[in-house]
């Protein structure tokens, strides 16, 4: 087991080092929104790594910071993405992969104070989305992620969010 480990380890290492690797930005607008059909909208800034693992496919991860208001109340979500990205034509792609996000403001304080121990600051998604890329460095690309817990034990507090933006490739 362990000479299988050390061996896909090594071919693991030799590929990405291989591979053909992007650094780039992102921004765009968010939405949120929660189970009783309320929403907040906002902005999303991030950066990411591109590891082209072959012509088609390729691990994205990203941090990314979005801010959104609620009835002028604030929900910060401060996230690490590992995106796998299948590359369907030289310039379409589709996205999927899990989103683990932090929250933060007015609405994830009121909630920590009316909860306590039973509330959760963790945001974690399943995120699918399109990507475009307009030219070999610029893309926009479009993502929902899925909340799979709830940041209130024995509740049903999930937001889920929408983005969409634009991205630079260095």
């Amino acid at each position: 087991m362990k000479k299988l480990f050390v061996t896909a380890l090594a071919v693991f290492t030799f590929v990405a080092v291989d591979a053909q690797t992007d650094f780039g930005l992102t921004a765009g607008y968010s939405s949120n929104s929660v189970k009783d059909g309320d929403s907040g909208s906002g902005f999303n800034i991030g950066a990411f790594v591109d590891l082209g693992i072959s012509d088609s496919f390729s691990v994205q991860p990203e941090l990314v910071y979005t801010n959104s208001s609620f009835d002028g109340s604030s929900y910060n979500l401060f996230s690490v993405n590992a995106m796998a990205k299948f590359n369907v034509s030289e310039d379409f792609s589709i996205l999927a992969g899990p989103q683990f996000g932090f929250a933060s403001g007015d609405i994830p304080d009121a909630l920590d104070t009316a909860f306590g121990d039973d509330f959760s600051s963790m945001n974690i998604q399943l995120a699918f989305g399109l990507a475009y890329s307009f030219s070999e460095n610029i893309f926009a690309q479009a993502r929902y992620g899925f909340m799979l817990n709830d940041h209130v034990d024995g509740g049903d507090v999930k937001v889920n969010t929408f983005s969409v933006g634009l991205g630079y490739k260095f």
